[in-house]
């Protein structure tokens, strides 16, 4: 059974006690200032007990220890290669230790067992108010919900208070990608090296992701039904592994322009240990930051041009959209997870249907 009790301080202030059982039997009991409070907890404690997911502030773990156990799973899944790249578990310990475990607005010091929604609404607004993006504050709340997850599948507590905390955009109008003009393209494509035109262009035509290109063997190149297979891809750390997602292994078709490049770099190198169709100079995995260095920037550069190279990727999506390719088609070629990703990236490029003639239609048929 469980009580609410008002009790008068030493200092002859009002307290609410809350007193029950939890879990195993043992008497617990929780103080607070206002009835309020106390009564919004006694409820949420017996539904919690009752579950048997209640978890007392001393037996509770704080944010902090419970990140450093659901790291140390990422870095498990990360050495057995089990959909956890070097680059991605890179990516949460930043986030950890810039953000959710800063000294000055993180709450790695809370426990799990005070932790609530509104807490986690504050340390949102902490993290716009010192300056952060309202983007990265959006992927810092994502990591902290995926450790605030793993400790509810532990058992250290009842729910995920930050499920359903919401970074609000300033603006409502949508941000669209850049797509590279035709002429910016042609430009690039016809000042480049004769040992970087070939890799432009596959990226400009073909849009794969710079990781794919970099990782992309010969053995996947089928020319006789003109097809890139995407089967493999090059991380950050230039080590070869299975394609961003499901989604990611597919088949993008070669129009002759690209076949043509092709067989004349096939022909004009000999193949690498690893059948890579762009390697390194020494047949390794070419990283993409030379890539960058070496080729993409200067060349923009000497041209006058203001482009970053996943901008050719969203150039190759708006030239199949512009041929009229279907949304499936164009989804299934960018290695999207799903409709609503690519109508959220490029919807605003596929043609608008013309409402206006519908209507007119509509209206003679109506008032003929």
């Amino acid at each position: 059974m469980a009580s609410l009790r008002k009790r008068r301080l030493p200092s002859e202030k009002i307290a609410w006690l809350v007193d029950f059982k939890d879990v195993n039997g043992k008497r617990k009991a929780r103080q607070f200032a206002t009835r309020r409070d106390a009564d919004a907890f006694l409820v949420q404690a017996r539904a919690q007990v009752a579950a048997g997911t209640y978890v007392h502030d001393s037996d509770s773990a704080t944010v902090a220890e419970a990140a450093a156990l659901w790291l140390g799973r990422c870095q498990t899944r990360c050495a057995t290669k089990r959909r956890m790249e070097r680059a991605t578990l890179r990516d949460y310990e930043g986030k950890l230790r810039l953000h959710i475990l800063d000294a000055e607005i993180g709450i790695g010091a809370t426990k799990l067992s005070r932790l609530t929604r509104k807490a986690v609404s504050d340390f949102r607004d902490r993290l716009l108010s010192g300056g952060r993006s309202e983007v990265q504050t959006h992927k810092v709340l994502s990591v902290l919900s995926l450790i605030l997850a793993q400790a509810q599948e532990e058992g250290l507590i009842g729910q995920n208070p930050a499920f359903g905390v919401r970074v609000i955009r300033s603006s409502r109008v949508n941000e669209k990608v850049h797509i590279p003009s035709k002429e910016d393209i042609r430009r690039l494509v016809e000042a480049a090296s004769d040992t970087f035109r070939p890799l432009l262009i596959v990226a400009v035509v073909c849009g794969l992701r710079a990781s794919e290109t970099r990782g992309l063997r010969w053995q996947d190149v089928d020319f006789d039904q003109q097809l890139l297979r995407v089967r493999q891809r090059a991380d950050a750390f230039n080590e070869i592994g299975d394609p961003k997602s499901a989604a990611g292994h597919r088949s993008v078709p070669m129009g002759p322009y690209v076949v043509t490049a092709l067989k004349r770099w096939k022909l004009a190198h000999r193949p690498s240990a690893l059948d890579l169709v762009f390697p390194s100079h020494t047949g390794t995995v070419q990283s993409h930051s030379n890539i960058l260095k070496r080729h993409f920037k200067p060349l923009c550069r000497d041209l006058g041009i203001r482009m970053r190279w996943h901008d050719l990727r969203h150039f190759a999506v708006s030239l199949w959209i512009e041929q009229g390719f279907p949304v499936k088609a164009v989804m299934t070629f960018a290695g999207h997870s799903s409709v609503q990703m690519t109508m959220d990236r490029y919807g605003h490029l596929f043609p608008s249907p013309d409402h206006q003639r519908a209507m007119a239609e509509v209206e003679s048929r109506l008032f003929a």
